[in-house]
């Protein structure tokens, strides 16, 4: 079973978590979150939607690939219509990264050659270079490793000539991750330093921790796995900290293999299925069979065989939905590898020699040793002892190649095990002699870089102590300079609340000077009106009575009509005086409401009777909403000539119909009166209910009244706590609402 190559699989797909395709972060800009994207994109305008639909489709690239890919297909839509190259060639790019994270490599690589021919029409280098780097990465995923590999460089030229250390820094990573698929350890490891000075220059946390889980992988893969592990808590500690889920998952997943080689299989199994509950969030369909292929060599190890299987099967069946050749080889080595345990040849061999023979076919070296290694194994439950030797040795060859520590020390201890068995000692000792060396080198190794590690971490820890002591130091100044800015700010406040004091009272003093003036001036044009009415009655009185005199003294035809006339012309003259002295006691509140219950139905229906044949050319309609009957307490007489005054106002000025609407509601009644007529213009609302107003001058005073009806009618209502409001009716005249409260009105 190989699960060192798990850990350099794994790996891979943590860096397609790096920061290939993403914009640069700027520290002072904030980024807005998905859901205010989404906000934004329900009121933009289509050719705005453009800008939005990118930033979803890489907010949610990483964390909800169908989510990513929805809002993708809406915006190549948009572009469509509205073409915009550099953000087309975006989200082109971003749909295949998702893709090939779901393994979906026939759709990825449509979207990679669409956005390559965008970016080459519009001569745009960085779309080519993320077209390249695409390209690679598909390349990479379905083992053509070689093509692969002249895409990454393609694309870190393209990366060098723009001065873009991001992009060097990523293809830099997914060159060393080819060599050391083509075991070469060296050199990957080589660019894997490289591309780790270039993620330090930037600062930025998501790629510092993907270096140094590269570092943690070189180390893995030549067997110091506690130093392995140094390095792994360190990238699982900020991946916390930015709340990277995919890197998370990658992380975790490694670590499990490393306390998994430290044989320490419940901690194994504890940080695996928390890889593999991430990965399953994700959808990360190789993320998921890599862990099952790991959970299922924690199992073995613990002699769980059927767990083991079932695991494996797991893998092996996701491996195949995702055509991938070198996952399909690899889980199928591993099976074969637990049925030898099972002493099951026959079973293993179904499973081990084809995968061995793909393997070869794709030269993966890591890989071929380990399948070498396990076809040996079953040679010898088959008791061929030659072919065992010579698969052995097969082994022996590449695992030296590829500078695999661990498959050379394992291939020593099987030929070991071989001539031990076969008899023949001699030969055995001098294989359990070359065992016992390279494991000597393995742990001096170990030893020895963890004393270099540990003197780097002492230096690290000093200087880390160095400018904690400096950043208290500031902060110390920070606090002081912070409190006195503090004290500050409370005298200023303190002199801005006295100030805004000292106005309010001059204010208030003023403002009661200028209301006692008002209610003086108010009180005595009361006054005046009262006197003015009271003078008024006392002459008219006596002129009425001179007529009726005159019209008792005269019998002829002309000086009875002259009579009539003037008659008529002192009575409305008292009616006026009669509505003002109204008017000013409702508005000084002198008038005593009468209440008792009244029911609104009723009033409206008797009102309506007696102005029918008033308006002969006016259709009257009265309708009622809501629960019946509506009772309030009101004075009647009162209520009843608010209610007349504006069903006579909207009469007189309707073409053909007045509409009368009775509505209950929960706390209070409406009443409703619209005609068909001109309206009221809306800058003329407010003036309409002030005493002795009249839109139209041109209209006499027989069809226009003297201008108190709508006045008065306002008074009474807000006498009874209520009010009156005015619209535009749908009929196209006015709309006059009462509004009654259910409350009763206070008597006075």
């Amino acid at each position: 079973m190989n699960n060192k190559l798990g850990v350099i699989r794994i790996f891979m797909v943590c860096m397609l978590c790096s920061v290939l395709l993403s914009r640069p972060v700027i520290a002072d800009e904030p980024t807005p979150s998905a859901q205010e994207l989404e906000q934004s994109l329900a009121q933009a305008s289509d050719a705005n939607k453009g800008e939005l639909l990118t930033a979803l489709v890489e907010a949610y690239r990483d964390n909800n690939p169908t989510k990513s890919l929805e809002y993708g297909e809406q915006a190549l839509i948009v572009f469509a219509q509205f073409p915009d190259a550099k953000r087309h060639a975006t989200v082109l790019n971003n749909m295949a990264w998702t893709l090939v994270s779901m393994g979906d490599y026939e759709r990825a690589q449509s979207m990679i050659t669409q956005s390559k021919s965008l970016a080459q029409r519009n001569d745009d280098q960085r779309g080519i270079y993320v077209a390249m780097t695409m390209q690679g990465i598909v390349y990479w995923r379905t083992a053509d490793y070689q093509s692969a590999l002249k895409q990454f460089e393609l694309a870190q030229e393209i990366a060098k000539q723009q001065n873009d250390t991001r992009g060097i820094a990523n293809t830099t990573n997914y060159i060393a991750i080819i060599y050391q698929t083509l075991g070469q350890p060296k050199q990957a490891l080589t660019y894997f330093q490289q591309a780790h000075e270039l993620q330090l220059e930037l600062g930025e946390q998501k790629s510092i921790a993907v270096s140094l889980n590269n570092i943690a992988n070189i180390h893995g893969t030549s067997g110091n796995y506690s130093l392995a592990l140094d390095f792994q808590l360190k990238s699982l500690k900020i991946r916390e900290e930015i709340n990277d889920i995919p890197g998370l998952a990658q992380i975790l997943g490694n670590i499990g293999l490393t306390y998994f080689y430290l044989q320490d299989y419940d901690l194994a199994l504890s940080y695996l299925q928390r890889s593999l509950g991430h990965y399953e969030t994700l959808k990360d369909k190789l993320g998921i069979a890599e862990t099952f292929t790991s959970l299922g060599g924690v199992h073995q190890r613990k002699q769980q065989y059927e767990a083991a299987l079932h695991q494996y099967r797991s893998a092996l069946e996701i491996a195949q939905q995702l055509e991938d050749p070198v996952l399909v080889s690899r889980v199928n080595i591993d099976i074969a590898s637990a049925y030898i345990e099972l002493n099951e040849p026959a079973l293993a061999k179904e499973h081990a020699q084809p995968a061995l023979q793909h393997i070869t076919e794709m030269q993966v070296m890591p890989l071929q040793a380990n399948a070498l290694l396990v076809n040996a194994k079953i040679a010898k439950l088959e008791n061929d002892f030659e072919r065992a030797v010579h698969l052995t040795n097969r082994s022996l060859s590449v695992a030296q190649e590829v500078d695999d520590k661990r498959l050379t020390k394992e291939a020593y201890e099987f030929l070991y095990m071989l001539y031990k068995d076969k008899g023949d000692y001699q030969q055995a000792l001098a294989y359990l002699e070359q065992f016992k060396t390279v494991n000597d080198e393995m742990f001096n190794a170990e030893s020895d870089q963890r004393v270099a590690f540990l003197l780097s971490h002492f230096e690290a820890e000093k200087r880390e102590q160095q400018i904690k002591l400096l950043q208290a130091d500031q902060s110390l100044k920070q606090k002081e300079i912070a409190q006195q800015r503090y004290t500050r700010n409370v005298w200023i406040a303190a002199l801005c609340a006295l100030f805004a004091f000292v106005l309010l009272l001059v204010n208030r003093i003023h403002q009661s000077r200028i209301n006692r003036s008002l209610n003086e001036n108010i009180q005595s044009q009361r006054e005046l009106i009262q006197a003015v009415a009271h003078e008024f009655r006392a002459p008219l009185a006596r002129v009425q009575l001179a007529f009726d005199m005159l019209e008792d003294s005269f019998n002829q035809p002309n000086t009875q009509t002259l009579s009539h006339k003037i008659n008529d012309g002192l009575s409305e003259l008292e009616k006026l005086i009669k509505e003002a002295l109204d008017f000013i006691q409702l508005d000084s509140k002198a008038r005593t409401l009468h209440l008792s219950e009244v029911s609104l139905g009723n009033l409206l229906s008797r009102l309506l009777e007696s102005h029918v044949d008033l308006y002969p050319q006016v259709e009257f309609d009265l309708s009622e909403k809501g629960k019946q009957p509506c009772i309030v307490q009101a004075d009647a007489l009162q209520l009843n000539r608010a209610v007349s005054n504006i069903v006579r106002n909207a009469a007189r000025f309707a073409k053909s119909q007045v509409t009368i609407t009775l509505i209950n509601h929960a706390s209070h009644y409406d009443i409703v009166v619209e005609d068909d007529g001109p309206g009221i213009p809306v800058a003329q609302r407010k003036r309409v209910v002030e005493p002795f107003v009249r839109l139209d001058l041109s209209r006499c005073r027989d069809s226009g009244g003297v201008g108190l009806g709508l006045a008065l009618a306002k008074k009474i209502c807000e006498a009874h706590n209520g009010t009156l409001s005015i619209g535009a009716s749908s009929l196209g005249g006015a709309k006059l609402t009462i509004h009654c409260p259910k409350q009763h009105p206070a008597s006075h």
